[in-house]
């Protein structure tokens, strides 16, 4: 691998081969991994490693980890016996994990660390790579998997570790870096992933030219996301037929001098409306084809990121696991019902919130959906709502649903240019919960981060919240 974090990963590597030392030692292992699609595509990563060492394993899927789940996890195996590897969180419950499961287990994790480094415990932070740009949990358990069995066993699992980290949306900055990058390069020697310099919206292969551009919030362009009839417009005036043949036409579908056409036209308008340069640098950057999938929703790397958080947040993370593992049948097919339904129930929700109208305090905007919207979906919801145009990207969204368990679920987001200004909602999140007494269930990414509170704690949470926010310079990494 080559790269300019050289030095970064040569030291994740070394660790990651003592840890390796340390699972192999234990035959029964139990992968407990997050159901997004970085933890899907961790535990299928791992499990291949696993399998072709001769390990007998099991992998137990959670929406969250929490203090109180760890006793249920423990049941499930033999705790002197089974080796626990958690992947995609556990960094706010290091010393929790050590009370349940003493020194059978290995946490393997991105977000921001609450412990220091310890033989049981991966995170990139440690080592000086960003979890949120640098270094996802697939890529991590990548580099650990590559310990755990010869390497080229793993030869078509590197672009795992790539949809790992588009699902985290860690290509923000218009191309991944870091050991995410390192991996990259490993993929596209092998042949299994294509990259190219395009248009970064999301649905080349399955989305309308429509949908293409009103779905766009990375960027977002003012008057054409958001607004299907300005861009049908738009579309039109700059000579794209929408149909061909009777059919909608996807990006993919044209030809590279139509692409060039269409990019140049975005860039164009977003200049005749005065955005910054900066933001009309979004538009265009890496794209990533994994070569050997069919046209469909794999094709593109991150559309089959999509596939697996429409799985793992539809209460099916067992099928994208499936999915990741080879499965182009039964799962499969099973997956797009789900994404098909995922994407339904996110427009829904995403009406409902429009609807009603968000709440604003006075330095967020926030919406308590109670059971009216899955807490599995009200983050991603959260976020689609910069798109809508109708308010402010100046704020975060902090958005409140009910879960199974009698808590609230808090899912907060925000926009590049407010982590840019130095906001970290993982960092706000794990203090109000401190001070509120859930000490472990807070924390996350800069720009997505999340929380579990009482229902009798949800106003004394946003009145919180607001006061941090007001001293927000706390949480800005000098």
């Amino acid at each position: 691998m080559e790269c300019k974090n050289n030095k970064q990963i040569a030291t994740i590597t070394k660790h990651a081969e003592i840890l390796a030392n340390k699972i192999s030692s234990h035959n029964r292992i139990i992968i407990v991994h997050h159901y997004d699609a970085d933890g899907i595509a961790s535990a299928a990563i791992l499990a291949k490693a696993l399998q072709d060492s001769g390990k007998t394993f099991s992998e137990i899927s959670i929406k969250q980890l929490y203090k109180d789940s760890l006793n249920e996890i423990l049941k499930k195996g033999e705790p002197k016996e089974d080796f626990f590897i958690f992947a995609d969180f556990g960094s706010s419950h290091l010393n929790d994990i050590e009370d349940f499961f003493g020194n059978n287990f290995a946490i393997i994790d991105h977000h921001q660390p609450k412990c220091p480094r310890s033989d049981n415990f991966l995170n990139c932070w440690h080592f000086g790579l960003d979890g949120s740009t640098e270094a996802c949990a697939a890529s991590l358990s990548y580099i650990l998997a590559k310990s755990l069995t010869k390497p080229e066993a793993l030869a078509n699992f590197a672009p795992l570790a790539i949809v790992g980290a588009l699902g985290d949306i860690q290509d923000s900055v218009g191309a991944l870096k870091g050991l995410n990058k390192a991996i990259l390069d490993e993929a596209k020697y092998k042949g299994s992933i294509k990259i190219t310099k395009d248009l970064r919206l999301y649905g080349r292969y399955t989305r309308p030219l429509i949908q293409f551009i009103v779905y766009s919030t990375d960027p977002i362009i003012p008057g054409l996301t958001g607004n299907e009839e300005n861009t049908t417009k738009f579309l039109l005036a700059n000579g794209f037929e929408l149909k061909r043949n009777g059919v909608w036409l996807c990006y993919e579908n044209l030809s590279f001098e139509e692409k060039q056409k269409l990019a140049t036209a975005l860039i164009i308008y977003m200049r005749s409306i005065d955005m910054p340069e900066w933001k009309i640098n979004r538009l265009v950057g890496e794209v990533y084809t994994l070569t050997e999938e069919p046209v469909g929703p794999l094709k593109d790397a991150k559309e089959f990121a999509t596939l697996l958080n429409a799985c793992g947040r539809n209460n099916c993370p067992e099928i994208g696991f499936e999915i990741c593992l080879g499965d182009r049948g039964y799962f499969y097919e099973q997956a797009l019902s789900i994404l098909a339904e995922h994407r339904k129930k996110l427009r829904e929700g995403l009406e409902l919130m429009l609807e009603e109208g968000l709440q604003e305090a006075r330095h967020f905007y926030y919406f308590n959906a109670g059971s009216r919207i899955k807490d599995s979906l009200i983050g991603i919801i959260a976020g689609m709502l910069y798109s809508s145009n109708l308010i402010s990207k100046e704020k975060p969204i902090i958005a409140f649903a009910n879960q199974d368990d009698g808590f609230v679920k808090v899912s907060a987001r925000a926009t590049h240019e407010l982590t840019e200004k130095g906001l970290n909602l993982g960092l706000l999140m794990r203090s109000c919960s401190e001070e509120l007494g859930f000490d472990s269930e807070g924390g996350g990414h800069q720009i997505a981060a999340g929380a579990k509170i009482p229902k009798d704690k949800l106003n004394e949470f946003i009145e919180l919240l607001d006061e941090k926010l007001d001293k927000k310079n706390k949480f800005i990494k000098h």
